[in-house]
């Protein structure tokens, strides 16, 4: 008789942007699936997240209804929340199972399912718990965040107190989710596929961008993204620097977003040498990556301690491309030998870290670049990863 598989969970919120959360748990599942029966169920998924689950013989069930991306979820929540966890609880009928929840609402769901859960706290719920998201914000819409956190912040906080095991990314979150939660976690680094992730140029690339110092910074457009403050500073590493180009690269489309920054680089003159690319191919990433002098994040959520995945940033490394980040995370860059921790509101010290770099010689950028895969190579594992999440959930 065929041995059947243990039966497993995942309850996340939505698979609309194939960003770092998204990508995250796609590896995790496709590992995980190896040695479990998994569904996923999300409250809505897009078809290109639907096309990946099912080339990967993964069951995704979306429940395609309003999302936390939409204002009028937050205005009917409570109806939202209930009809989420009744489809769920229809779906979930089994008794002896391993149920893995993201962060708000799913923590929620669970909770109301009284089953046992595990939650993948990527980070305290950014709505409620992040200083810095309403940076950039209209005052509507940051009275209107200020209303929902204090109608459900205590909802999060209680739902992801009763979790059986809170695993999380790193020391930052750990005491983040400490902070917050007032909660141990434990902490399970994020892996890179390291073979995808190398340093390599196609003829094609390295044509076009012939004498050209190039910066790669990646966007979902949210203000706390800082990319309105990239492209200031890129301004001035331009006058210092006359030769470099930035690279914008985004994990969603936002057409309104993307015209607000255009008109911004026309503002400053700079129109010619920033290069808006949106979404970008998997396969491609990695040429992009290696490419690149240097790639600058800026955002000012990873400055806070709320978030930290930050996976552009070892995608970079793994490539062997110097990368300028916030120093709250500093697991991952090693300041001054593979790059820089740079609070992102201090613009000067940004300007100064990227020129730096764009102006070191070859053997000193080839031994940071050494190093900076090195590092990656030696620590960041899918297959780790997969491993400490299973012998958790065992437990």
């Amino acid at each position: 008789m065929p041995h059947n598989k243990p039966k497993l969970y995942w309850l996340h919120s939505h698979f609309l942007y194939w960003m770092g959360g998204t990508k995250y748990v796609f590896e995790v599942l496709g590992r995980l699936s190896k040695e479990y029966e998994v569904t996923v169920i999300v409250e809505n998924a897009s078809d290109y997240a639907k096309q990946i689950y099912r080339n990967a013989g993964i069951e995704l069930i979306s429940l395609d209804k309003l999302t936390s991306t939409s204002m009028l979820y937050w205005f009917t929540f409570p109806y939202q929340l209930i009809d989420t966890y009744i489809k769920v609880n229809r779906v979930i009928i089994d008794t002896d199972i391993k149920i893995i929840v993201g962060m708000f609402p799913m923590n929620v769901v669970a909770f109301m399912l009284h089953r046992k859960y595990f939650q993948l706290c990527f980070e305290p719920f950014a709505f409620f718990h992040d200083p810095d998201f309403n940076a950039g914000f209209s005052w509507i819409k940051r009275l209107l965040i200020w209303i929902l956190k204090i109608l459900y912040s205590r909802l999060d906080i209680i739902s992801t107190r009763q979790a059986r095991t809170i695993i999380t990314l790193n020391q930052v979150t750990k005491r983040g989710i400490k902070n917050i939660y007032d909660r141990d976690s434990v902490p399970v680094y994020t892996g890179i596929d390291t073979k995808h992730f190398y340093p390599h140029i196609s003829g094609k690339l390295k044509k076009e961008y012939t004498g050209r110092a190039v910066i790669i910074h990646s966007t979902d457009y949210t203000p706390v993204k800082g990319t309105d403050k990239m492209i200031g500073i890129f301004a001035k590493v331009k006058k210092i620097f006359p030769q470099s180009i930035l690279i914008i690269t985004s994990t969603i489309k936002n057409p309104t977003a993307t015209k607000t920054l255009e008109q911004l680089t026309q503002k400053l003159n700079i129109t010619d040498s920033v290069k808006f690319l949106g979404f970008v191919d998997y396969d491609l990433l990695p040429e992009l990556y290696s490419l690149s002098k240097v790639l600058v994040q800026c955002s000012f959520s990873e400055r806070s301690g709320t978030t930290s995945m930050a996976l552009p940033v070892k995608e970079a490394l793994s490539c062997g491309t110097w990368c300028i980040r916030s120093p709250v995370t500093p697991e991952d860059v090693i300041d001054g030998a593979t790059g820089y921790l740079v609070d992102p509101r201090n613009e000067k010290q940004m300007v100064r870290k990227i020129v730096q770099i764009l102006s070191l010689d070859f053997k000193s950028y080839e031994r940071g670049s050494i190093l900076a895969r090195s590092t990656i190579v030696g620590r960041y594992s899918w297959d780790n990863t997969v491993s400490d999440i299973s012998s958790i959930i065992k437990k």
